[in-house]
């Protein structure tokens, strides 16, 4: 990526104001500027790249938050954006400041080092808050679930045993039921109605929680209308694959380290082994593992590979590994294809 024309601006951003440094292909600094958060800011920022010169590229630490605004305005406007890693440890030994950091990135951008591609926009960025909306209903139903058995566990004993034992979601269909005691003890009314309170609130959070989930898949299907017909993939696994954005990646061996599925060595002597990936984007790395599960259960070809694998002497989990790589490789092709819309 070096050239000796080539113009490397690092930008640290933040929340009310972004911080660029630039250098040449030599890495001696040529300039830079600070910017505030908004339009104005971002625009006076694109100024000052189109004097540097043609040959700029911009390198931006978390194009996903902070730098989000400033990225589409950048690639909007024609100018190259590549994303660069969050400094590393060994990174900081010459301290801490935006100006370090910027020109961290502007370096990074010399080396092509750590670089990758922004996430798309537009139909991505609506499915990724669809999914971050859905996830919060169903973390916010589960300990609403949970202060309702609870409660119920340590209510008083007339009450318990009339709503009767079971689950947090046999407790909610009961209590939808059920009506205040007449001439019950004040406590224990009292009691009844928190309970009531609890579960309408699970309920409501039940609802949303499948109103998202309709719109994922709507959305999902006006993309690939037969993406949702594959064994084992539903609409929020199928959400978290397309909002990884497997075609900026380079290639499907890219794909596999970014949704942590490829193999890492742990070998020692004779003993030839790969041990699991903690690293990449979690939330793919999890709709991969939902698949797998899925299909080992219902799928007969999936079942069918398993067996072969464990009879040539893996194990149930170096099992699960493989077929969660296959599966990376194989969903890479059809995922590359899907349009992502403006």
């Amino acid at each position: 990526m070096r050239s000796k024309r080539m113009i490397a601006v690092g930008v640290d951003t933040h929340k009310h104001e972004h911080l660029a440094r630039a250098l040449d292909g030599l890495g001696q600094l040529v300039g830079g500027v600070t910017v505030k958060a908004d339009p104005a800011g971002y625009l006076e920022l694109a100024d000052w790249l189109s004097a540097l010169g043609e040959d700029v590229v911009v390198g931006i630490e978390g194009t996903g938050t902070y730098g989000a605004g400033l990225c589409e305005f950048l690639l909007a406007s024609g100018i190259r954006v590549v994303e660069v890693e969050r400094p590393r440890r060994e990174d900081r030994r010459r301290g801490k400041s935006d100006a370090i950091d910027a020109l961290l990135a502007a370096r990074k951008v010399l080396a092509g080092d750590g670089l990758s591609t922004p996430r798309a926009g537009g139909t991505r960025q609506a499915l990724s808050a669809l999914l971050v909306a859905y996830r919060s209903c169903v973390a916010e139903r589960t300990r609403v679930l949970n202060q309702l058995q609870a409660l119920h566990t340590s209510a008083p004993v007339a009450l318990r045993e009339r709503i009767g034992p079971g689950n947090g979601t046999k407790l909610v269909a009961r209590l939808h039921r059920m009506r205040a005691r007449a001439g019950a003890p004040e406590a224990e009314q009292l009691i009844f109605s928190v309970l009531g309170d609890l579960g309408s609130r699970a309920r409501q959070l039940e609802v949303q929680a499948r109103a998202y989930k309709r719109e994922l898949s709507r959305l999902i299907g006006s993309l690939d209308p037969t993406l949702l017909d594959e064994p084992g993939i539903g609409p929020v696994s199928a959400a978290k694959l397309i909002v990884c954005d497997p075609a900026r990646l380079k290639g499907e061996a890219a794909f596999a380290r970014c949704n942590g599925t490829a193999p890492k060595p742990a070998s020692s002597g004779q003993t030839i082994r790969h041990r699991l990936s903690r690293g990449g984007d979690r939330q793919a790395n999890n709709a991969l593992h939902t698949i797998a599960l899925s299909r080992s259960i219902h799928d007969e070809r999936t079942r069918v590979y398993l067996k072969r694998r464990t009879s040539e002497g893996k194990t149930s989990r170096e099992a699960m590994r493989a077929l969660k790589r296959h599966l990376s490789r194989s969903l890479y092709k059809r995922l590359v294809t899907v349009p992502l819309t403006s």
